[in-house]
């Protein structure tokens, strides 16, 4: 299927929306029985923070379900950029860092030498080019880095101006790539990219990052990223190469994505919600106030080691503990079972969410950052992790289920380590309009009212809007309506020599990143 691209506003800057959607592979319902028409899985990313807007797949009762915490209007997520705003990084991309940076500064070696010789040029890496400089540098060994903070005295997610918060530049999409004479369905991409210039929020180096969204046949949707360093084109004159050199700088970056997954569907009300509505004659439109909760939902992870977090200062201590073995010291251990969730195999019921979501102290729930192991082929010790992660291998993380949709969540990714987020800070009077559904409304006898186990026929079986009623679901979207499963580098890992490499970007190398969240159904 076609990407279709809606332009919001061209001046200042340009808004886009891209919709992805793409019809599943059909083998896929040999063990669901899903009719035709639910073998369709959509996404709508926007350029501003390159945020992941709306994903809908379908439930086990053959019900379309959005299940990304968000807005429906563009203008809602630049306004939660604006100073005083809560701004919950709905769906956005997290740079340059993910997570906090400890007293918002860092020391860094600076790389003295380009890596190869001849004249300045690019080769072409995958879907990025890498670049490469014929000269040396006349940096210092060392640069100390100030960057801007952002919360409390830490800079967190990249400072107050971080990638969730600028314009994306769309620079390809699948409708570009299909040739006219290929049959065979293309399936939708869009990529897009940010320059960030050297000094911006105190980072060094002019970084260039690409992030590619794609949804596949397999009911997949693939995140990927690359981030380079490089000059600025149009400063290549030699008279320019002071400022060339500001650009080498070496750099630091750890990226991700901030969205929360609720698979109960954010506009999916509960029966009784619905039953409620029945004799409500004068009342046009009837609202239903869906307040969205993940603490049914159900969770696991191939991991149970912690990354200790300091107990006032929430920044790593530099520990990782393993919570089956009981270590750990402070509060994160005392919790050690309510945060472990590698107990459950496949094939036993996963640990429900709301088992710890109010255990945890401070009122927040999980807010925690798992290690992942590496795969077998690769390093034992975390030291050895390099720039690209564990990249191109991504071994299965983590499986979220929803028990009351059938939905399931299935993340893979090539980072080494996930943090656990459960919506602990969001604050719904804080909060704009959100997302909202209207439609006509079928008389009180139609099977509108019944269960949610009615099957898609008794479903589709309504004559709407025969009362000339209509029924408005809005999303609440407040505390723990929504958990981040965020594929991440070590948390503040360039102060800590043993992890600092992976974050650590130098003008001869490439951060790749992948991450694949897979889409099925339980029946």
């Amino acid at each position: 299927m076609p990407v279709k691209t809606t332009t919001f506003q061209t001046s200042p800057v340009l808004v886009q929306q891209h919709n992805l959607s793409i019809e599943l592979d059909s083998a896929l319902d040999s063990k669901v029985n899903i009719p035709p028409k639910a073998r369709v899985i959509s996404a709508t990313i926007l350029t501003f923070g390159a945020a992941l807007t709306h994903l809908t797949c379908f439930d086990r009762w053959n019900q379309p379900q959005d299940v990304v915490l968000g807005f429906d209007h563009w203008q809602d997520y630049l306004a939660q950029a604006e100073p005083g705003a809560l701004n919950p990084y709905f769906g956005s991309i997290i740079g340059r860092t993910a997570s906090r940076i400890a007293r918002a500064s860092f020391i860094l070696e600076n790389q003295q030498h380009a890596p190869s010789t001849g004249e300045y040029g690019r080769k072409k890496l995958g879907s990025v080019s890498e670049t490469y400089f014929p000269f040396s540098t006349s940096l210092p060994d060392q640069s100390v880095h100030a960057l801007k903070v952002s919360n409390g005295v830490d800079c967190h997610h990249g400072g107050p101006c971080g990638f969730d918060k600028q314009h994306w530049t769309t620079i390809c999409t699948s409708d570009a790539e299909q040739k006219e004479d290929d049959k065979n369905e293309c399936e939708p991409f869009v990529t897009l990219q940010l320059v960030s210039p050297h000094g911006q929020n105190g980072y060094p180096g002019r970084l260039v990052t690409t992030v590619k969204y794609q949804l596949t046949k397999l009911g997949e949707l693939v995140v990927e990223y690359w981030a380079r360093l490089e000059t600025d084109s149009a400063s290549n004159s030699t008279k320019d190469e002071e400022f060339r050199q500001l650009d080498l700088h070496s750099t630091i970056v750890s990226l991700t994505n901030h969205t929360y997954w609720n698979l109960d569907g954010v506009l999916n009300p509960h029966d009784n919600q619905f039953q409620d509505l029945i004799g409500e004659e004068e009342v046009n439109p009837l609202v239903i106030q869906n307040a969205c909760s993940v603490k049914d939902h159900t969770l696991w992870l191939g991991t149970s080691k912690l990354v200790e977090l300091g107990e006032q200062h929430p920044v790593p201590t530099g520990r990782i503990f393993e919570l089956s073995k009981g270590s750990g010291t402070g509060a994160q251990g005392d919790k050690r079972e309510i945060l472990d969730f590698s107990s459950s195999s496949n094939a036993k019921p996963h640990k429900r969410l709301g088992l710890g979501l109010d255990q945890i102290p401070g009122g927040y729930g999980y807010d925690h950052v798992y290690a992942l192991g590496p795969p077998a082929s690769m390093p034992q010790s975390v030291s050895d992790v390099g720039i690209q992660g564990y990249f191109p291998f991504t071994p299965h993380v983590a499986t979220l289920k929803s028990p009351r949709t059938g939905i399931r969540l299935d993340i893979s990714t090539s980072e080494p380590a996930l943090v656990l987020y459960a919506a602990g800070y969001l604050d719904q009077k804080m909060l704009p309009r959100t997302k909202s559904r209207s439609f006509g409304l079928p008389t009180s006898s139609s099977t509108f009212f019944i269960s949610p186990s009615a099957t898609p026929l008794e479903r589709n079986d309504t004559k709407l809007g025969q009362e000339g009623k209509s029924l408005l679901i809005n999303a609440e979207m407040g505390k723990f309506a929504g958990v981040c499963l965020e594929p991440i580098r070590y948390p503040d890992a360039i102060h800590h020599p043993d992890w600092r490499n992976m974050v650590i970007l130098h003008h001869d190398q490439v951060y790749r990143q992948k991450s694949v969240y897979k889409f099925s159904v339980e029946l």
